[in-house]
C-alpha cells in the first residue's frame, strides 16, 4: 500500500489505507503530511492545484481521477497519532507486524456550488467584454 494522491500542480502526499471518499459533490482525503497546518490549507485553496487529484500507485500509474474539487470545506484538521497501518497477523493469530501510527491531514473538498459557478462566468463575459471593448 504505497498510493499517494497526486495533485494539478505535481504536489503529492502519501495517503493512509482507505484515504479516499467520495461523492458527486464531497471529497474526502486522509493523508500523511509532516507540513503545518496552515501550509496545506494554502496548497488545498489553491483551484489551480485541485481541479484534478489523482490517486497513484507506487509506479506512478493512475489509479482512479477526481475532478473540480475545488472548494475546500470543513473541517481542516491534523491528527498526530492516526493508525496508518492496522497490526498484521499470521495464520496462528500471532503479530507479524505492529500496528504504525502517524500524523496525517483531514480535509473535505467540495465541487463549487451554482453561486461560484455563476460568479466565475460574470468574471469571463466581464473580461471578454472589456477586452473587446464591448459595452454591457
Amino acid at each position: 500500500m504505497n498510493e499517494k494522491i497526486k495533485l494539478k500542480n505535481n504536489k503529492e502526499y502519501p495517503l493512509v489505507i482507505g484515504g479516499t471518499s467520495s461523492t458527486p459533490s464531497t471529497l474526502r482525503l486522509i493523508f500523511q503530511t509532516s507540513e503545518p497546518l496552515e501550509d496545506i490549507v494554502v496548497v488545498f485553496t489553491d483551484p489551480a492545484a485541485t481541479g484534478q487529484i489523482k490517486t497513484i500507485n507506487e509506479d506512478g500509474s493512475t489509479l482512479l481521477v477526481y475532478d473540480g474539487y475545488t472548494v475546500l470545506g470543513n473541517p481542516k484538521s491534523i491528527d498526530d497519532h492516526y493508525l496508518i497501518t492496522p497490526e498484521q497477523y499470521d495464520a496462528d493469530g500471532a503479530v507479524t507486524a505492529e500496528a504504525v501510527y502517524g500524523r496525517v491531514a483531514l480535509l473535505t473538498l467540495l465541487q463549487p456550488g451554482v453561486d461560484a459557478k455563476v460568479d466565475q462566468n460574470r468574471a469571463d463575459i466581464d473580461f471578454l467584454a472589456v477586452m473587446t471593448g464591448t459595452d454591457l
